[in-house]
């Protein structure tokens, strides 16, 4: 676990010791595209929860 938190902690000072224009590109190339694919797959996940239930009049 503590080679996860080392790796982290090095990627965001890497991250933050970047100019302001490279974490700009960064994040646009980067996490928004992963956020997108995240948003896409957590609503293909739960599309059958939109439809209401199927009621039947007696």
């Amino acid at each position: 676990m503590r080679t996860i938190i080392n790796a982290w902690d090095a990627f965001e000072l890497w991250l933050t010791q970047l100019p302001f224009v490279f974490q700009v590109v960064f994040v646009t190339v980067v996490v928004l595209p992963l956020c997108a694919l995240l948003a896409i797959g957590i609503d293909r996940a739960t599309q059958r929860f939109d439809r209401a239930p199927d009621r039947r009049d007696p």
